[in-house]
């Protein structure tokens, strides 16, 4: 059986599809190559998302975005696998991806859903702006404003599970109460989904949905923090609506389609 899903209630555009996964059995992860260690689950995601392929980078915990059709890269095995942690992709191109294990997924798209992005937002990535110049590269990409744009905040390591040091704080501020908490001994604990959604806000997008799932405290989900380099890897994918689609899809949510 598999462990991937649709985002809860996101009203996507027409002709969008969006997955996610949570724990085993799909593990996402790749080999040190930057090959999938399971090519059954990548094809299994393709399958879910009604496409031929899906698009991947080699993550690294920065700041950098990549157009999808830049790469090479990807489960098909088409050349190297690029560097980066996030990526955005435009009508006609591939279903875009990024692996977390505590780490926040975020999937954006458009107004029209002909501009889509997946982005990797650990606190490193969240700290060099990640989210700001994905913003920038999806509307780069198609028209629009952000104020249309529609974001999901997928699972990730939670606030009472996330303690981390001043100098992450300081790596991240300015964080709003809403985001931060003291902790003992100098510590703080951070809800990476509330700074993401007041970094979209601060850009002008509200449209902001979110899983409440912490992947540290489920036992189910993969969690570097809780198991270490044993943790395998959650996914989350989405791929562009064709041109001339239409505008919100009324029924809300992912459109799963069969292979054309």
């Amino acid at each position: 059986m598999s462990a991937l899903r649709s985002p809860s209630a996101v009203p996507w555009p027409r002709g969008v599809r969006a997955a996610y996964s949570l724990g085993p059995p799909d593990d996402f992860s790749l080999e040190p190559s930057g090959r999938p260690r399971s090519p059954v689950a990548w094809a299994g995601l393709a399958d879910r998302l009604g496409v031929g392929d899906v698009a991947y980078l080699r993550q690294v915990h920065g700041a950098q975005m990549l157009r999808e059709r830049e790469l090479r890269g990807g489960p098909g095995g088409r050349g190297a696998v690029l560097e980066g942690d996030g990526l955005v992709s435009r009508s006609g191109g591939r279903a875009v991806a990024v692996l977390t294990a505590d780490c926040l997924p975020v999937l954006l798209s458009n107004e029209t859903g002909t501009a889509v992005a997946a982005v990797h937002g650990g606190w490193r990535s969240l700290a060099g702006g990640i989210l700001e110049r994905a913003l920038d590269a999806l509307l780069a990409e198609a028209p629009g404003a952000p104020k249309g744009v529609v974001a999901w905040l997928g699972p990730c390591i939670g606030p009472a599970s996330f303690e981390v040091g001043q100098e992450v704080v300081d790596a991240l501020a300015p964080l709003p109460e809403a985001c931060v908490s003291a902790g003992a001994r100098g510590k703080a604990w951070v809800d990476l989904q509330e700074l993401a959604r007041f970094r979209l806000a601060a850009r002008g997008v509200t449209r902001c949905y979110a899983e409440a799932e912490d992947v540290y405290a489920n036992p189910a989900a993969y969690s570097h923090r809780r198991q270490g380099a044993a943790a395998g890897r959650q996914v989350a994918a989405i791929f562009p609506a064709p041109e001339g689609v239409g505008p919100v899809d009324a029924r809300g949510g992912s459109i799963k389609n069969t292979r054309p």
